[in-house]
């Protein structure tokens, strides 16, 4: 018979799923909470900015399929705590619970930088001494904050799941998508965009946006997040 040491003793509990920070919103009633504390109770379904920020930097490095269970959830979400600030320029307050975490993934993957905002760094659940910190965005006094939002350098866009969603979703994800396109444009890039399926959607959009007296810098200004 052999015993485990002591500086392995519990040293698998940080990956077992029932300590992923995603099951503290993906799960809920009293069996969550026993398992999490008070904290879960209002984490339930994601419903905290914490839970929003930390869903959204896990989903935008790794789309697995915890994201893809948390994207598909058609639950109605009303008035959604979306990330990087309020100011939605057409998006409807009535969203699905899977539209808010599709659109909290996108803008913290393709986020270039934050105009009117500080960033800080908070704990995930501060009644855990181990808790992950996730990053917040806070509006500047007198001013809103607005996101430029971009493709990098080198992105492979068209094997992108979270790209292939937003296209998926264009009556959610447009004024994203325009932001996107209004900051490749600025930077000179946007030739960098031509024959993937996000270059293909850009120029539908500036071929059909003449039938409705609009051009694609109106739209950009009209829709801007």
């Amino acid at each position: 018979m052999s015993y485990i040491k002591i500086s392995e003793f519990g040293s698998g509990a940080a990956y077992a799923p029932v300590n992923n920070p995603l099951s503290y919103g993906l799960s809920g009633g009293m069996d969550n909470m026993f398992m999490h504390g008070g904290a879960a109770r209002a984490m339930q379904g994601g419903a905290t900015r914490e839970f929003a920020a930390y869903a959204a930097e896990y989903c935008s490095t790794k789309f697995d399929g915890f994201c893809a269970a948390m994207a598909d959830n058609t639950e109605i979400e009303y008035f959604p705590d979306l990330l990087h600030g309020a100011y939605e320029g057409g998006v409807p307050t009535t969203m699905t619970k899977g539209d808010v975490v599709l659109l909290n993934t996108a803008r913290t993957k393709y986020l270039m930088r934050m105009i009117g905002g500080n960033v800080s760094k908070v704990p995930f659940d501060p009644l855990v001494a181990a808790s992950p910190l996730v990053t917040v965005y806070t509006a500047v006094p007198g001013d809103f904050m607005r996101g430029e939002y971009f493709i990098p350098k080198g992105h492979d866009v068209d094997n992108d799941l979270v790209m292939q969603r937003l296209l998926n979703r264009p009556l959610v994800s447009l004024p994203l998508l325009l932001n996107i396109y209004d900051t490749m444009e600025k930077m000179g890039r946007l030739g960098e965009l031509a024959g993937t399926k996000l270059g293909l959607f850009y120029d539908n959009l500036k071929k059909n946006a003449p039938k409705f007296n609009v051009s694609m810098a109106a739209l950009c200004a009209g829709m801007k997040l």
